[in-house]
C-alpha cells in the first residue's frame, strides 16, 4: 500500500489550524503529523523543527493580506492594505501575538513584505524610508488587533466583555472624562483615525523632501 503524499501546504495548512485552536504551544512535529494523519518523519521533510512549522503557518497568514494593485490615489491603497492587514491577524486571534513578535524569516513571507516595499518606493520612498515605514505600519496594526482580540476573546484577554462594560459604566464621580468616554469604544472608528494620522503624516513628510 503507498505511503500517503504529504505536501508542504498540507504540513503547513494542518500547523495553521492547530495554532488557530489552541496557540503556538499545541504545534509540534507529532501534533501537525497527527493532523495531516502521517508519520512525523513525513512532516520533518517539509519542516524539521518547530521554528519551520510557525512559519510555515505565519507564511499562509501574511499570503492572506491583499495587496494587489488597486488604480486608486496611494492614500487609499495603503489605508486598503492596512485593512487588508488587520483582518487577516482578527481571523487569527492566536497567532496574532505569534505574528507581532517573531520577526521574518521566510522567503515567502518576506515577499509579501517586499511588495509592500515597493508600493512604498514608488510613492516616493528610499528603501531604507520605506522599511522604516513600513514597520511603522506594521507595528500600529499589529497592536490595534492584539487589543481589539483581548477586547473580543476573553480568554486571551483576561476579562470577559460584560465584565469590562459594567466596570466601564461604573466608573466614579472623580474620573469624569474616563467615565464619559471610556465606554464607547468602535474599535473600527479607531483604526482609520490610527491610519489617517500615519497617512497625513506621510504625505507632509514627502511634501518636505520634494525638491
Amino acid at each position: 500500500m503507498s505511503e500517503q503524499i504529504v505536501t508542504s501546504a498540507d504540513v503547513a495548512q494542518a500547523a495553521l489550524r492547530l495554532l488557530d485552536a489552541g496557540g503556538p504551544e499545541t504545534v509540534s512535529l507529532g501534533s501537525v503529523a497527527s493532523e495531516v494523519g502521517c508519520p512525523a518523519r513525513v512532516v520533518k521533510e517539509h519542516a524539521d523543527s518547530l521554528d519551520d512549522l510557525l512559519d510555515l503557518a505565519c507564511d499562509l497568514i501574511y499570503a492572506e493580506v491583499d495587496l494587489r494593485p488597486l488604480d486608486v490615489p496611494w492614500p487609499e491603497r495603503l489605508r486598503t492594505y492596512g485593512r487588508s492587514f488587520r483582518q487577516a491577524l482578527l481571523r487569527h486571534p492566536r497567532a496574532a501575538t505569534l505574528m507581532a513578535t517573531r520577526p521574518i524569516v521566510s522567503i515567502s513571507s518576506m515577499a509579501v513584505a517586499e511588495r509592500a516595499l515597493g508600493e512604498l518606493a514608488s510613492i516616493g520612498f528610499s528603501p531604507i524610508e520605506a522599511n522604516r515605514t513600513l514597520l511603522v505600519i506594521v507595528s500600529f496594526v499589529t497592536g490595534h488587533a492584539l487589543t481589539e482580540i483581548g477586547a473580543r476573546h476573553h480568554e486571551l484577554g483576561g476579562h470577559t466583555e460584560q465584565e469590562v462594560d459594567n466596570f466601564r459604566k461604573g466608573l466614579p464621580s472623580e474620573l469624569p472624562l474616563a467615565a464619559r468616554s471610556v465606554s464607547h469604544v468602535d474599535r473600527d472608528a479607531e483604526f482609520e483615525l490610527g491610519m489617517k494620522f500615519i497617512i497625513e503624516g506621510l504625505e507632509r513628510q514627502l511634501l518636505h523632501s520634494s525638491p
